[in-house]
């Protein structure tokens, strides 16, 4: 009996093993992937962008902590945030400290959602050479930031990543797209003006799927976990999702996540085609 317990410990300490140095093998190419890019690219100007207004501290706290982060997943760029005047002051001072960039949009919120939109207005700044938009009440990640770095050694002009069962509503999601500089060829202040006082949730994307994607449907890569055969510029995430996260993930000011979020993740496998190995059933 103890020799057969003993066995299977062994057994249970090769497989955590195993794990464990895929998982620093990924971590590590990561690592020097993301070295590789910051030499041979340092002179690109690149932004998170982000849009805040209010108190909510889902929100608020979210965006604190996403700067936090972005320091070392996303060492060489900058967090960017536009906001109103209705967002704490000690949120504005926290995200400066932070190393963040606060650009105020002088606005009557007219639209429930409209802050939703000023995050597109990066794709109009002409000093940023490259961008991607995110939401504050999500996390960024080690997943995603993988994935981008594939973005850029693609050479295409723009990004987009889906990463859950419930992602294929829309051809772009409003916080997991991004572009580069001069990509889109229209204004996304004349759109962002048009849908500004739009009161429904995920009028965003209905913005970014009807003006936006006509015009990127050519020029991007996509990551996708659950959706790549409808898509020929799809490719699997490059990191295998560990437990329940995806990219997008909503989360509260504690940092848990949303729990009706991770049962159907839980429950549906991924395409064969959507994973970047056979056993990643998930992606």
């Amino acid at each position: 009996m103890q020799s057969t317990a003993r066995y299977k410990m062994s057994q249970s300490l090769s497989t955590i093993s195993r794990t464990n140095i895929i998982r620093l093998i990924l971590v590590c190419t990561f690592l020097v992937t993301t070295a590789y890019l910051f030499l041979k690219n340092n002179k690109e100007r690149r932004v998170i962008s982000f849009g805040l207004y209010g108190t909510n501290p889902k929100y608020t706290v979210g965006a604190v902590r996403n700067v936090q982060i972005a320091k070392y997943i996303y060492p060489d760029w900058v967090c960017r945030f536009y906001v109103d005047l209705t967002v704490p002051p000690e949120i504005i001072d926290a995200l400066k400290k932070e190393g963040a960039q606060i650009i105020v949009v002088e606005s009557d919120i007219k639209g429930k959602i409209a802050g939703m939109f000023w995050r597109f207005l990066v794709a109009d700044d002409r000093s940023v050479d490259r961008y991607i938009v995110r939401d504050t009440d999500s996390r960024l990640s080690l997943r995603e930031s993988t994935a981008v770095n594939e973005w850029i050694k693609s050479g295409e002009n723009f990004h987009i990543m889906k990463d859950h069962p419930y992602h294929g509503s829309h051809k772009i999601l409003g916080g997991l797209w991004g572009g580069t500089k001069n990509g889109i060829g229209a204004s996304l202040a004349k759109f962002t003006n048009e849908w500004k006082n739009r009161d429904t949730y995920l009028d965003d994307m209905e913005l970014l799927q009807n003006k936006v994607w006509p015009l990127i449907e050519h020029s991007h890569i996509s990551h996708d976990s659950y959706f790549c055969e409808s898509d020929p510029r799809a490719r699997p995430f490059p990191l295998k999702r560990m437990g329940d996260e995806h990219v997008g993930q909503v989360f509260d000011e504690f940092d848990k996540p949303r729990e009706s979020d991770c049962k159907p993740l839980r429950e549906t496998a991924s395409p064969m085609r959507c994973r970047a190995r056979p056993d990643w059933e998930r992606g």
